[in-house]
């Protein structure tokens, strides 16, 4: 290895370290919302009735996250956000699927909490953490309406 590629991974490692936290996050939240949002048709279609709409609305909203997402992507680095996210199994158990997405929630919840005070973006952050605690609200009850009575 030449000194000059020695130089650049070096400069790689500290733009990567010194980039704003929100930067570095936005990938793997977008990734986090694509794989939200492809569980909540999923099970949405699994539903039906009131819990079914409430499930389509959840997945409406995380597309909208992942536009927002995108676009503060694209405000900061001028360039387009691809992420290509692996398929989850879908066809588990409606209550491991809604787990899943318990955590899925609970991770952009926090990541969002925390870039609520951002100069630029924190308005949004903040709407998308509000909005991220009304689906842990949500899946909580269908998880409760899973038990048997």
């Amino acid at each position: 290895m030449d000194i000059n590629q020695k130089t650049r991974q070096v400069m790689q490692r500290v733009q990567e370290n010194t980039s704003p936290p929100e930067l570095r996050q936005l990938p793997e939240l977008i990734a986090e919302e694509k794989a939200g949002a492809a569980a909540y048709l999923h099970l949405s279609h699994r539903f039906g009735g009131k819990e079914g709409a409430m499930l389509r609305k959840m997945f409406e909203e995380e597309q909208v996250h992942i536009s927002c997402l995108r676009g503060i992507f694209r405000l900061l680095t001028g360039e387009r956000c691809q992420i290509h996210t692996a398929s989850h199994t879908l066809s588990e158990d409606p209550a491991i699927l809604l787990r899943r997405c318990y955590g899925q929630e609970m991770r952009c919840l926090a990541a969002y909490e925390a870039q609520a005070a951002n100069p630029e973006y924190g308005p949004v952050f903040a709407q998308l953490a509000q909005q991220e605690r009304e689906h842990c609200k949500n899946i909580l009850h269908l998880i409760g309406k899973l038990d048997p009575k």
